[in-house]
């Protein structure tokens, strides 16, 4: 009996202890929650403000704040100049890797806290594992690909660097803007084989007048991917390669783009002499512009081997349908101002060979009051630019010579040695009294142009 009154004791008085334990456990963490949190708030919600000495005590009496606390006071030591401590930085985000080996960005931290202390090896192991914890994301390739960069590994950065462009494209051209080299962005756009990064590298290329290995990118481009791109670049390398001085490059590049749009295409140098069809930028004008990375716009478009047909005062420059001489449209031109008419908004750029005899065909007719004053002419425009001192052909409709029914021309000029592209433009010029009048319509069609000897080994 004795020992059960033992027991029994021993047994209240145990119970008795745990429920004090307990009791003084849960105000003295009370107590300690009630102290500690208003702290850790301010740590957690101004850790990037706080000074780091304060963090630093914050941390000293709250060890269990997130790895991210951390990792920020690691980084305030590694990059604020008034606390500039890489030793002390990298205790704090070895700490933090440790608390957290899951967070990627721990692990940049770390890579970049070992670069700072002159350990290239451990920075470079630590890049990888932030690589292998974030294996999609654009931001730990970028950052191990610019360490690589730093330190001379070109080939391997550039490996990286197309990975992340893979992973963002957007950031193809600032992946080209460090890698500048032509041959290293080409062998970016093959490691990276991705249609939307191609894209952005030719737009870069092209916009440092890097022509040809723009032109090469472009012609690795598929058609119908990343929302017309390829029509838009090659519009955009039309025109930077006649800027450049490689019209015959870009006229091969715009006779590829005609035949894919319309169809075959002619041999004669005129592009749609019977303005049959459709200009390019009608075909194209419900496409927006792309947003490549660069200033790639349809304002770049200023050169090109298509017709530019606009009016001007007092002039209406239009195709009309059912007026025409061969097929169903003509150019029309309608002076509905009488008096001092000047006019030039037709014209062609035309890539001609130097020293080359050729003939020029075209067709008009003119229902016209006054003294027409209207003129067709070639002359040379390297670069795009027209020179108007050298004039290499030029017909006057003469005011007398009977209009009211289709009129054949065929005329013949010489180039000049220095020929490479010519613009052929139609145009008036108001004459120099104060009774100069036009009033009414002209038309013109089927422009076409041929070399005299391809004519005659043809009818060989």
């Amino acid at each position: 009996m004795a020992e059960v009154d033992v027991r029994d004791v021993l047994f209240v008085v145990r119970h008795r202890g745990v429920r004090l334990s307990v009791g003084i456990g849960a105000a003295l963490g009370g107590l300690l929650l009630l102290w500690g949190y208003p702290r850790a708030h301010a740590l957690l919600v101004r850790s990037n403000s706080l000074r780091a000495a304060d963090v630093e005590a914050a941390l000293s009496v709250i060890p269990w704040m997130p790895s991210a606390v951390r990792a920020q006071l690691g980084v305030r030591y590694l990059y604020d100049p008034l606390t500039f401590d890489p030793q002390r930085a990298l205790a704090h985000l070895q700490q933090a890797v440790r608390e957290n080996p899951f967070d990627f960005r721990n692990w940049l931290h770390l890579a970049q806290g070992y670069e700072a202390t002159g350990d290239r090896a451990r920075a470079d192991a630590a890049y990888r594992r932030a690589l292998a914890s974030a294996p999609a994301y654009f931001l730990p390739r970028w950052l191990y690909a610019n360490f690589l960069l730093r330190h001379g590994e070109r080939e391997r950065a550039i490996e990286v660097f197309a990975r992340a462009v893979r992973a963002n494209p957007e950031a193809a051209a600032n992946v080209a803007e460090l890698l500048q080299d032509a041959d290293a962005i080409q062998r970016l756009d093959r490691l990276a084989n991705r249609m939307s990064v191609r894209a952005r590298l030719c737009a870069f290329l092209l916009a440092r007048d890097a022509f040809a290995p723009a032109l090469a990118l472009w012609r690795d481009l598929a058609w119908d991917e990343d929302g017309g791109a390829k029509l838009w670049l090659a519009r955009a390398l039309i025109s930077r390669g006649i800027e450049i001085g490689e019209a015959e490059r870009a006229h091969a590049l715009w006779r590829a783009v005609s035949e894919r749009i319309y169809g075959r295409v002619g041999e004669t140098p005129i592009w749609n002499g019977g303005f049959e069809q459709p200009r390019l930028v009608e075909k194209v004008a419900d496409r927006p512009p792309l947003s490549l990375g660069v200033p790639v716009g349809s304002e770049t478009f200023d050169r090109d081997f298509e017709w530019r047909i606009a009016g001007e005062a007092g002039v209406v420059a239009e195709v009309a349908r059912g007026e025409a001489y061969e097929g169903k449209r003509a150019l029309r031109l309608e002076f509905v101002k009488s008096e001092g008419v000047r006019f030039s908004g037709v014209a062609q750029l035309l890539p001609l060979r130097p020293a080359t005899l050729y003939e020029l065909r075209f067709a008009y007719r003119a229902d016209l009051r006054g003294d027409p004053r209207v003129l067709v002419e070639i002359i040379e425009a390297p670069r795009g630019i027209p020179q108007e001192d050298r004039v290499l052909f030029r017909w006057w409709m003469l005011p007398e010579a009977k209009r009211t029914e289709w009129v054949l021309v065929r005329e013949t000029f010489q180039t000049l040695p220095t020929t490479s592209l010519a613009l052929l433009r139609v145009r008036r010029e108001p004459a120099a009294s104060l009774t100069d009048f036009v009033n009414g319509r002209v038309w013109f069609d089927a422009f076409a142009i041929r070399s005299i000897e391809a004519g005659a080994e043809k009818r060989s």
